[in-house]
């Protein structure tokens, strides 16, 4: 398998994981949501790692109505 397959591969796993889990894309620990904005039909979530160490981020994007409201 070539190389940049698998780094590929490897990176969009970190990803999935952060999106479905709420895992830190950069080492794998808890992220914790540090701010929310409704903007039309879309909430966007800023999530940061709960490690002191470590600066991974992640952005969720998700309608309103996944959130109990119209």
């Amino acid at each position: 398998m070539d190389v940049a397959v698998i780094e590929t591969d490897a990176v969009s796993t970190r990803f999935d994981q952060a999106e479905e889990s709420g895992l830190c894309p950069e080492c794998g620990a808890t992220m914790n949501e540090i701010d929310r904005l409704r903007e039309g039909p879309w909430t966007f979530i800023w999530l940061g790692c709960a490690r002191a160490d470590c600066s991974g981020q992640w952005l969720q994007k998700k309608p309103c109505s996944d959130f109990g409201r119209p």
